[in-house]
């Protein structure tokens, strides 16, 4: 039973989703009547690589406020 314990918590903290790479900044979105800061990890023109732990491509428009963002070089 230890044997198999060990090899799940080996197998999972080798395939976790999360990303050790810190965001570059953050945007403000409304979600259900609340304003949330959504992390950034990578800007493209108009699109963001958002969301932690698993990432979506998202549009400028989807944001309400993309202040922090914008400041950063293209």
């Amino acid at each position: 039973m230890k044997k198999i314990i060990t090899i799940i918590i080996g197998v999972t903290s080798i395939c976790g989703c999360v990303s050790n790479t810190p965001p570059i900044c953050y945007n403000k979105a409304n979600i259900s009547n609340h304003t949330y800061d959504i992390a950034v990890f990578k800007k493209e023109g108009a699109r963001y690589l958002a969301g932690n732990p698993f990432y979506t491509w998202t549009d400028k428009s989807q944001f309400i406020d993309t202040s922090d963002c914008d400041k950063l070089n293209p």
